[in-house]
């Protein structure tokens, strides 16, 4: 599995991620030079940087999950035993599974509502705002599947892990 969701995010997520993050702030520069500069600056702008905005947090909140970047109470979890810690991280994982299963199954179930409707002024379908819900959906079930195993395949040593503790 880890494999596979290296290959997923050295290939397909990252490059996303920095496309979506140069075409942002391009989109952004234009919007400010077009309201200084002209009389009539470009409407499709601002639509553009919300699709790229909403694309470039949606994927970076799975990038963060990744890397294991994500706001957490230190602190407090330091306090518990090694096995508490452990049982722990099992429930997150499990909750970021089911919440990722949620995400990518309702995700999929508002694409189907949202196929006809259009963008009002570049008319594109509204399905492209919302794809990335599923998208990052499928991201969680793949991360959390990913640390549940690795927390299955290594099985602390009970005395070791209380001498670190």
């Amino acid at each position: 599995m880890k494999k596979i969701n290296d290959a997923v995010f050295k290939y397909a997520v990252d490059p996303v991620i920095k496309i979506t993050g140069i075409a942002l702030l391009l989109d952004i520069m234009l919007q400010i030079f077009g309201r200084a500069f002209m009389a009539k600056p470009p409407a499709w702008t601002e639509e553009l940087s919300r699709f790229l905005f909403l694309w470039y947090c949606f994927l970076g909140c799975a990038v963060t999950l990744r890397n294991k970047q994500h706001l957490g109470l230190d602190f407090f979890y330091n306090k518990f035993s090694a096995k508490v810690r452990r049982v722990i991280d099992y429930c997150i994982h499990v909750l970021t599974l089911v919440f990722g299963g949620y995400l990518a199954f309702y995700g999929f179930q508002v694409l189907t509502v949202v196929t006809k409707r259009t963008v009002p002024i570049t008319g594109w379908s509204m399905k492209w705002f919302y794809l990335v819900l599923p998208i990052m959906g499928i991201l969680f079930v793949m991360l959390a599947v990913e640390n549940i195993v690795e927390m299955i395949k290594n099985k602390p040593d009970s005395k070791k892990e209380e001498n670190i503790a």
